[in-house]
């Protein structure tokens, strides 16, 4: 999506495109990928010192209810991703390195939904070790 498109989508759900939007905007299409709150803050208060955690916060979660990013919670942080397609992330539980994987989430909504469930949405977290990790040997002993 660009920047444009973006900046067309939040007007259509009433927010004002302030410096401070357009900057967290710009970040997110100049980094594609996982990020959070604290990424996007430390990259924008360089160019907009004006900018608190807080307005950080609250600009993500604009952009995640107007379509352009999805988020994710794992260990008590928020990712955020520009990702919009169904897919599983995969998180190495070493380095804390953040995958995307394809798969087939329609079954899992079906599933749902023939329990008389209604599906918003379906995130997978996959955890385990990455492939750097394995080679590294940097997976702890499990002792019983």
């Amino acid at each position: 999506m660009t920047l444009t498109e973006q900046v067309e989508k939040l007007k259509k759900y009433n927010f004002k495109i302030t410096p401070q939007r357009l900057r967290v905007i710009e970040y997110i299409n100049d980094s594609p990928g996982h990020f959070t709150a604290e990424d996007v803050y430390k990259s924008v208060v360089k160019v907009e010192p004006s900018i608190t955690v807080a307005t950080v916060y609250n600009i993500l979660r604009a952009v995640t209810m107007s379509g352009i990013l999805t988020s994710f919670e794992v260990n008590g942080t928020t990712w955020y991703e520009t990702n919009l397609e169904k897919h599983a992330n995969f998180v190495c539980l070493s380095c804390g390195s953040i995958e995307d994987f394809e798969i087939e989430c329609n079954d899992l909504s079906k599933s749902a939904e023939a329990k008389g469930y209604k599906v918003n949405n379906v995130d997978v977290i996959i955890r385990g070790y990455c492939k750097e990790c394995l080679s590294k040997g940097l997976i702890p002993e499990i002792t019983n």
